[in-house]
């Protein structure tokens, strides 16, 4: 009988379409079995250790015939199929006596094929060794050798391998798949409230322009992302020529100060010889002192405006005394930049941003009704897009800032705040977080990954991995969260491997209405 799954095919890219071999096999599977095999029931081994899953295929095992082992094995960092190493199994007597067969590289990744001639019957046990970069030992549970096949047959009713989704390592291969056991764990209970990251206040500066003109970078020229000292010069500030800009006008504003100042300072020698001759009174020279010193300095003015329009006019610093400095007030780093060299500017335009990211606040906005179970909080943790595990935070990295006391009318909420420490540069501001924070002690609990849990109808359901290939579908009773992992009441057992990864390509087989045929088109 054919069977196709039309969906997987579209999704995975897998061969989920094949007929059914006697002995548990397929089509295409690859296993040479012998003709008296093909009316032996079929076993299957599942088992996992901290490193590897093993799934492994075989006929019954009969004295005298030589048995064809489909050996899975999947590296579960990453989830991936083994691709190089040796490979011994190991088929141990219940008397001592052991044979073995190796093989030195998979017939595909993932896939290897030893083969055995039990010689003895008896009760037995099954292992495999792996060597190599990825080593390990997995014991692969108990056995039993018949003395023909009559004996198998009867003896070994047809297997069972649960689960109703069928879901195959090749297809888990591809995909980005994981699993993960129910464990116990401390569970702390939290609050989940909306927050974002926020630069400390006081620690972000934005600096504008404090009067109309041109914007001259220093050099180098401030870059986004680089260092900023406190007090550190950024640009110069040109400030705009009132008045006639042109130079004719400049000119002629410097020669009629030059003709006053000359005029101020013979007048200044003439009123001291008098003074001398006891002619005019000391007034007389002071008053002729202070004609020559406004002269002067309005010399000295028109001076600078003309110098001044020459550099702009040449499109150079030309930052004289008449420039503004433009200093960052604090250390930190260039956030933006928001002007152009040689860019002309109004008054209280921005011109900069600096911000000290080595702390910053992450601010979340608690519910009215949550206020009372997060006074006195000093832990939790908090997720922010693109990285795959939670941001903790405790009394040692975070300083509670406030808890607010009062409520914003709108979204009834207060802002909760913590301080965190940011010298590795993860925390960008701006960002936006998920926060669970701590509501109480913690308990001992049967837990999962968060991301193990799928909505179906509004209620929580997960896909347990009860073999190598065969899924069940399980809703849940769900508990507090804590730290990317929630308790569960009622739905699973400690140490039954939930789906954390690839959840939703196991729910696309489910709904297929048809499951895989036992087997494999390898």
């Amino acid at each position: 009988m054919r069977t196709c799954v039309i969906a997987v095919v579209l999704v995975m890219g897998s061969g989920a379409c094949r007929r059914s071999a006697p002995g548990g096999g397929a089509e295409g599977h690859g296993h040479e079995h012998a003709t008296e095999q093909a009316d032996l029931p079929g076993k299957t081994v599942t088992t996992w250790t901290a490193k590897s899953e093993l799934f492994m295929e075989h006929p019954a095992l009969v004295v005298g015939q030589e048995t064809a082992f489909a050996a899975h094995l999947t590296v579960l960092t990453g989830w991936q199929p083994l691709s190089k190493g040796k490979v011994t199994l190991t088929l141990k007597m219940a008397d001592g006596r052991a044979m073995h067969a190796e093989v030195t590289a998979p017939s595909r990744p993932g896939i290897y094929r030893p083969t055995l001639k039990p010689a003895t019957p008896g009760t037995c046990t099954l292992s495999v060794t792996i060597d190599g970069d990825h080593a390990d030992q997995i014991d692969a549970g108990s056995c039993e050798v018949y003395p023909d096949a009559k004996a198998a047959g009867a003896a070994s009713p047809k297997e069972d391998k649960g689960g109703g989704i069928s879901f195959l390592k090749e297809q888990q291969w591809v995909t980005d798949f994981t699993s993960t056991p129910a464990v116990e764990r401390e569970l702390t209970p939290t609050v989940r409230v909306n927050g974002q990251i926020k630069a400390v206040a006081g620690k972000e500066a934005r600096l504008a322009a404090a009067a109309p003109g041109r914007v001259q970078f220093t050099m180098p020229a401030p870059v986004i992302g680089m260092s900023v000292r406190k007090g550190q010069l950024l640009a110069a500030l040109l400030p705009r020529l009132s008045g006639g800009t042109d130079r004719a006008s400049l000119e002629a504003e410097v020669q009629a100060a030059r003709a006053e100042a000359v005029a101020a300072e013979a007048q200044l020698g003439r009123a001291e010889r008098l003074f001398a001759d006891q002619s005019v009174p000391r007034r007389s020279v002071e008053e002729a002192r202070a004609a020559a010193e406004v002269a002067r300095a309005r010399t000295t003015a028109a001076q600078g405006r003309l110098a001044q329009q020459s550099a702009t006019a040449r499109g150079m610093g030309g930052a004289g005394r008449g420039a503004f400095q433009v200093r960052s007030p604090t250390g930190g780093t260039l956030a933006a930049v928001q002007i152009a060299s040689g860019e002309s500017v109004e008054e209280g335009q921005g011109l900069f941003v600096v911000v000290d990211l080595a702390k910053v606040w992450l601010e979340g906005r608690v519910f009215e009704p949550d206020i009372p179970k997060v006074e006195g909080a000093r832990a939790g943790w908090f997720w922010l897009e693109g990285y795959e595990a939670p941001f903790e935070f405790d009394g040692k990295s975070a300083r509670l800032i406030t808890l607010g006391r009062v409520l914003d009318p709108q979204s009834r909420t207060v802002p909760l705040i913590f301080e965190l420490d940011n010298t590795d540069g993860k925390l960008r501001i701006g960002q936006f977080a998920k926060m669970d924070v701590a509501a109480g002690p913690p308990t001992r609990t049967l837990a999962i990954p968060v991301s193990a849990v799928v909505e179906e109808s509004a209620k929580p359901i997960v896909y347990v991995q009860v073999s190598g290939e065969g899924f069940e579908r399980r809703p849940l009773t769900l508990g507090s969260r804590s730290g990317g992992w929630i308790a569960v009441r009622d739905g699973i057992r400690a140490g039954e491997r939930v789906v954390t990864r690839g959840a939703y390509e196991v729910k696309l087989v489910s709904s297929a209405g048809a499951t895989p045929a036992s087997g494999h088109a390898h």
